[in-house]
């Protein structure tokens, strides 16, 4: 009974890892900001996923509710509509738009160590001639 439990365990932890895996398997990159990446077929290993590009805005285009029957997925086992993808796709319209600072606050005196944007836009705002 011990080594069927065993087994049932190993078994247990291999899926949970593989769908970890296949989950975390959505890629960005700066230099294609309009684009990402994601698995067309079940990877084996991660050095050897086949991945093709889609364009950002089909990233949780139905909002993590899951794709509808008539549609064609993008990815494989649709992990581009998990709840992983939504999130994702939030990290990356940040990454591409940082929020601005200089929007909500105009008289931001910035510390020794502050951004250097910070730095940098205060220096340019208050460096207006004064007639």
């Amino acid at each position: 009974m011990d080594h069927r439990l065993a087994v049932i365990s190993v078994l247990a932890f291999v899926a949970i890892a593989s769908s970890d895996m296949m989950r975390k398997s959505i890629v960005f990159d700066i230099k294609t900001p309009k684009v990402f990446y994601c698995p067309q077929e079940k990877p084996k290993d991660m050095s050897k996923m086949i991945v093709k590009s889609r364009p950002l805005e089909a990233l949780c285009e139905y909002e993590g509710k899951g794709v509808p029957k008539n549609s064609i997925p993008d990815c494989y086992n649709d992990i581009d509509e998990s709840e992983y993808a939504c999130a994702e796709k939030q990290r990356i319209l940040l990454r591409i738009n940082p929020p601005n600072d200089t929007d909500s606050t105009t008289t931001v005196i910035p510390t020794p160590d502050a951004p250097q944007y910070i730095i940098k836009s205060h220096k340019k705002s208050s460096g207006k001639k004064k007639y």
